[in-house]
């Protein structure tokens, strides 16, 4: 076993307690009231996290990508934007409080929903996890809102309440949908939630497309949905040390050539942070 000089962590910090590395982090990038909104209810919203033109260049690459076919996947190396999606600081330093020091970065997907699109139904992130679910946090989604969020529009539907419950939703919940909300916001918000909160969409009424990334990170025990090993190399010589922590290049795990047990308490201290 390779030495290393780190001191091993023996506790686990609680699932609502932001550490006092991030703490400073947090209250610097102002998002202390989205970190206990996402821990009391399971939800929040960045508001106008980030520029219009940003978010106009976001909408008019998926749209690009996504053609006719509603969607697209496996976005983070088809164009830059998706890196500064996934590295915006503000979600990088809420994925840190939700999913734990070390996480990872499960997913880059888009949806373009237009009229008449239907709900998807409802369910809980935790989807491929057994309930109860765990008390630690396992998946944070982050849904980057390219044009405005309302009922009408398609928006996300949250059941309150429902982070609380710790399982998935019943046959007759889905169906029922009782005490369901629409998450609304302006263009260019993200729409986040953890991996217990129930959760589905408003069919679309109006015209139009609404169009949205889809982001996903996972505590860094949990399997990511894409691997980006092909890219990997360039994805990190142009965006760093950030990119290399999402893409798994900062843990042991699932490592080509085996453990690398250099990085072996790293990985277990992040695993309780």
């Amino acid at each position: 076993m390779g030495k290393t000089s780190l001191k091993r962590f023996t506790d686990t910090l609680p699932p609502a307690e932001i550490s006092a590395e991030l703490r400073p982090i947090i209250e610097s990038l102002g998002i202390a009231k989205n970190c206990r909104q996402l821990a009391e209810q399971g939800w929040t919203v960045l508001e106008s996290a980030n520029s219009q033109a940003l978010n106009t260049r976001l909408r008019d690459t998926i749209l690009a990508l996504a053609g006719e076919s509603g969607g697209a996947n496996m976005l983070l190396h088809k164009d830059p934007v998706f890196a500064a999606a996934v590295l915006l600081p503000e979600l990088l330093a809420i994925a840190e409080f939700s999913v734990g020091r070390g996480f990872l970065l499960s997913q880059v997907a888009a949806s373009v929903r237009q009229q008449g699109s239907p709900s998807i139904g409802l369910h809980a992130d935790h989807n491929w996890l057994p309930a109860p679910f765990p008390a630690h946090n396992m998946l944070l989604t982050a849904c980057w809102a390219c044009d405005d969020y309302t009922q009408e529009n398609g928006a996300t539907l949250i059941i309150p309440g429902s982070a609380a419950t710790r399982r998935h939703p019943t046959d007759a919940e889905c169906a029922e949908l009782n005490g369901a909300i629409p998450i609304e916001c302006s263009a260019g918000s993200i729409a986040i939630w953890d991996g217990n909160v129930w959760h589905s969409n408003y069919p679309r009424e109006t015209t139009g497309k609404r169009v949205v990334c889809h982001i996903t990170y996972s505590r860094l025990m949990m399997r990511p949905v894409e691997n980006y090993r092909t890219h990997r190399t360039e994805l990190i010589d142009t965006y760093g040390d950030n990119m290399a922590q999402l893409l798994g290049e900062a843990d042991f795990l699932d490592s080509p050539n085996g453990a690398d047990y250099s990085k072996l308490i790293q990985t277990f201290n992040n695993a309780k942070r």
